[in-house]
């Protein structure tokens, strides 16, 4: 009875940790299903401990029982919690860390009563839950930020994912068929490599903060860069304009002496031609505007007429009624995408598929950015399913497109169909 009921706690105290990385993630409908099996779980559990330990604690027994109990919280969190890749690596620190709190215990009761033996496996659950329940806020933080960074290891991703669940199938494989280590170099073998993976592992997540930290930082010093330029065109665009202006301003007279001389020499249509000019020299000064938001007017009209002087077609349709996303954030994400957009029609050897398309619109709640445009060449697909690059100094677009989406929980589409790009970028507006 007292054996059945601590294995239950035992490996509810697995269950615990494993739920741990992924707590954060989890809805109040997840979370409750979860709490609800696992209760359910932890009841059967205990019937099936009370079975197998009927005659008595023995060693044949004691590996049963963390096994059976182990495999069943963990097909239930794998279908209740999804993320079946991550589910692994949880696993497989779980089971370290619970190996080396039985190897400490084991090596406790090894010297206090001068070896192990099946009599002392119940003192020995007890005393791993003793030991569990003093580190538990060690355990609480080491595990609740588990999860790797993500894009640390990009497509190597499932390989870091086995690596704890191979380290544990290696360190226990050589006590499965024995009752206990009988040299003191090999009990303190098992304590001492799961430690240093820990350690390792603990390490790598520190230097991917800082790698994650570093890149966010030259995120925003590009960003800068780019609004810093952008400011900077659009700052020459206004003073040129005013120049134009000024000059206009200074042949208004001599305009209209000569269009009184057309119409005493009754050239009407020559007058109407020459009017017509002066219009479209007008025209021609004036900001054109997509936007009500300065910022996002500012990054549409530098990209357009960057590529209206490059001898691209270009096709821009802005119809947002509200803005209710931080504007530097949208004008950022369509500079970059504009600028990827340009870069790629340049390569292309058709002056005839050079052609930009970008289409901003809302309805409701509901927005959409499109940006479409010709490339010929082969584009290489990321996992994220959007192009990836090992240029130097590429790839911001589709790094400031995966910050928009995380931080608006927007989603994209991405396809290169017969040499014409369409991304779509959708996203919802919270009030």
């Amino acid at each position: 009875m007292i054996a059945a009921v601590l294995m239950t706690l035992i490996n509810m105290t697995g269950a615990y940790l494993r739920y741990l990385p992924f707590r954060s993630s989890l809805d109040e409908e997840k979370l409750g299903r979860l709490k609800k099996w696992y209760s359910i779980c932890a009841i059967f559990s205990f019937a099936i401990n009370l079975v197998i330990f009927a005659d008595g604690v023995d060693y044949r027994g004691y590996k049963i029982g963390l096994f059976v109990d182990c495999l069943s919280y963990f097909i239930l969190s794998m279908w209740i919690i999804g993320k079946k890749l991550w589910q692994v690596f949880v696993l497989g620190m779980q089971g370290l860390w619970n190996f080396m709190l039985h190897s400490f215990s084991g090596m406790i009761l090894t010297l206090t009563h001068g070896g192990m033996s099946e009599e002392l496996l119940p003192l020995e659950m007890t005393l791993f839950l003793v030991m569990f329940l003093a580190l538990i806020r060690v355990e609480t933080a080491f595990f609740s930020k588990m999860m790797p960074i993500e894009g640390l290891f990009n497509e190597k991703m499932w390989l870091v994912a086995i690596l704890p669940i191979a380290i544990f199938i290696g360190t226990v494989l050589p006590v499965v068929n024995v009752t206990f280590l009988a040299t003191w170099q090999g009990k303190l073998s098992r304590i001492f490599f799961p430690v240093f993976f820990f350690i390792f592992y603990r390490s790598t997540v520190i230097f991917g903060k800082a790698m994650a930290e570093n890149r966010d930082l030259e995120q925003k010093n590009r960003v800068l860069s780019i609004q810093a330029a952008s400011l900077r065109e659009e700052n020459e665009l206004i003073l040129k304009n005013q120049d134009e202006v000024s000059q206009m301003k200074k042949d208004l007279l001599t305009n209209y002496a000569l269009l009184e001389e057309m119409i005493k020499d009754g050239a009407i249509e020559t007058a109407k031609d020459f009017i017509m000019r002066q219009g479209l020299k007008l025209d021609a000064t004036r900001l054109k505007k997509y936007s009500e938001s300065a910022l996002l007017n500012a990054a549409i009209s530098i990209y357009m007429r960057r590529a209206e002087k490059m001898g691209i077609k270009t096709i821009c349709k802005v119809d947002l009624v509200e803005i209710l996303a931080d504007e530097s954030d949208l004008a950022i994400l369509v500079s970059n995408l504009l600028e990827n957009a340009l870069k790629a029609s340049l390569k292309q050897k058709n002056p005839l598929r050079r052609e930009i398309t970008m289409i901003i619109r809302n309805k409701g709640s509901q927005n959409v950015l499109e940006v479409t445009n010709y490339y010929d060449d082969e584009i290489n697909i990321g996992e994220s399913g959007l192009p990836m690059t090992e240029e130097a100094g590429h790839g911001l677009g589709m790094s400031s497109l995966e910050l928009f989406a995380k931080k608006y929980g927007a989603f994209y589409d991405f396809s290169h169909e017969n040499g014409l790009v369409t991304l779509n970028v959708y996203w919802q507006d919270h009030l």
